[in-house]
């Protein structure tokens, strides 16, 4: 029975070719799925970078109409965040420190 093996070794090649055709289709989909959210998310970032621009248009108007320099505040902002939190000893400084003196001051940056 010669043909009896070849028959069974055709069987398990076209069985592996079946199986990797199955896969090769979930994995078209599973891509085109991918492209699908890709291009969604693509468009809510889209709509949140225009509205992150309108705000930052509608903070730079207020600050110039309440005279702030933005610049400063950015830049003190990014000290405050650079340095470690908690180097003071005393329980003093870190997160708590910064975030009393900015609500102390009103709009103006007079204190209160």
């Amino acid at each position: 029975m010669p043909l009896g093996g070849a028959t069974k070794k055709i069987q398990e090649i076209l069985d592996t070719a079946e199986d990797l055709y199955n896969k090769v289709v979930e994995l078209r989909e599973d891509v085109m799925e991918m492209q699908e959210t890709v291009q969604r998310t693509d468009q809510r970032v889209a709509v949140l970078e225009n509205k992150l621009d309108q705000q930052a248009a509608i903070l730079d108007a207020l600050a110039a109409a309440e005279d702030v320099d933005v610049e400063a505040v950015v830049t003190e902002v990014a000290i405050e965040e650079a340095e470690p939190a908690g180097v003071d000893e005393g329980g003093e400084g870190g997160a708590g420190a910064g975030e009393a003196d900015i609500s102390s001051a009103d709009g103006d940056g007079d204190a209160v």
